[in-house]
């Protein structure tokens, strides 16, 4: 007999809740599957028919986060994520809209895993024709490591910046330097204004 849907929801988050109770506590990396069952109520084998081991799960919820902010793009018209200041803005407030998990997944644990993961998962949706030069992986590289990384920080409020001083910063380093590099643009700026 096949299982509801809805009960089958429920038990996937009654496990990704009682990891997220556990990194409250302790460090993503030194959470064990046993404590996640103890915790949740279920057995292994419970645990097993959902996720692979305690990194799938954490990927699951990765994903999950990572779809909604797709989806809050997608509801304000922005179908590009060019990540520029308007898509951090769609990223600090789906982080603020889920703030316990994000800090979490951006945990310094696990900070590496969910920058090259966000890069994997949303690097392709870019429709704009970007410039294949050698340089393009080590300048994406960069651009998200450092932009995520700064993000983390603020977002965990060991930077004394507001939310509008960050997407400044952010907004300058693609203007002036990621997007012309990734384009290969020499005049991005005028592009961007109204006209």
């Amino acid at each position: 007999m096949k299982k509801q849907p809805e009960i089958t929801d429920a038990t996937r988050e009654a496990l990704v809740n009682s990891f997220f109770q556990l990194a409250q506590k302790k460090s993503v990396t030194q959470i064990t599957v046993r404590e996640i069952i103890n915790l949740a109520g279920y057995s292994r084998a419970t645990f097993y028919r959902y996720f692979k081991d305690v990194f799938d799960l954490i990927e699951y919820a990765e994903d999950c986060f990572f779809k909604q902010t797709r989806e809050t793009l997608e509801e304000y018209g922005e179908e590009n994520n060019t990540y520029d200041r308007h898509f951090f803005e769609i990223f600090i407030k789906c982080f603020h809209e889920n703030t316990e998990r994000i800090l979490v997944l951006m945990s310094e644990q696990n900070l590496s895993h969910f920058i090259r993961r966000m890069r994997e998962k949303t690097i392709d949706n870019i429709d704009v024709k970007i410039a294949d030069t050698p340089k393009k992986e080590v300048v994406t590289d960069m651009f998200f490591s450092g932009v995520f990384s700064a993000v983390a920080l603020h977002l965990q409020g060991k930077r004394s910046l507001t939310d509008a001083d960050l997407l400044d910063i952010i907004q300058k380093l693609f203007t002036d330097w990621y997007w012309p590099q990734m384009t290969a643009a020499t005049d991005f700026q005028n592009s961007l204004e109204p006209g």
